[in-house]
């Protein structure tokens, strides 16, 4: 199962390194993948571990905070961060800001 996790605290991959050095030590974690931007963990467990575990293992390497968990542990859920886009379908179809609703007249005017 998958489950991911926002960080706080990281400031470069030393900071990466540890974190996941840290979380690796648990024995039902099988894999941490660390990011810095955004800061966070996707961890791959056997079975689900408690967040203050994980917290108190993360204590144990430094100043790092888990803010959030996302997902259910039954791989990844609507809950799982997404990327998001620098374009909307508005600035993709300018026609679309000309004619507001797609209506080419005022309302109420014939």
């Amino acid at each position: 199962m998958k489950k991911y996790y926002e960080l706080t605290g990281m400031s470069c991959g030393g900071c990466v390194n540890s974190v996941k050095q840290a979380l690796m030590e648990l024995p039902d974690v099988t894999e941490a993948e660390v990011q810095l931007k955004p800061q966070g963990v996707l961890l791959t467990l056997n079975e689900s571990i408690d967040t203050k575990v994980l917290q108190a293992q993360l204590d144990k390497a430094g100043h790092y905070t888990i803010l959030n968990s996302h997902g259910d542990g039954n791989d990844f859920d609507d809950d799982t961060p997404v990327i998001e886009r620098n374009t909307s379908f508005s600035n993709s179809h300018p026609e679309r800001n000309a004619r507001p609703f797609g209506i080419d007249h005022e309302p109420g005017v014939k």
